[in-house]
């Protein structure tokens, strides 16, 4: 949807609308075992969900539901420490 909107100008929500009122169901890309390992790994060791999301190609929400599903803790929104 990220892609969509993008190339479109729209915002996601928009090609969301879109794609329910065409019937389509948002497919969602899961993390394999390995991948959700490594996504923990680099969350804990201080990347944001986002960053972590961009550089395994899934959306953000993949990302924490993978941290905690192997047990990590997501952090309170808001600037990191330097």
């Amino acid at each position: 949807m990220r892609l969509l909107a993008e190339r479109f100008g729209v915002h996601r929500s928009t090609v969301r609308e879109i794609a329910a009122k065409a019937k389509i169901s948002p497919r969602r890309r899961s993390l394999s075992e390995r991948d959700a390992q490594e996504a923990t790994r680099l969350y804990t060791d201080g990347m944001t969900l986002v960053e972590v999301a961009a550089r395994l190609g899934v959306g953000d929400e993949a990302v924490r539901a993978a941290v905690v599903a192997c047990g990590g803790t997501i952090r309170p929104r808001g600037r990191r420490a330097m």
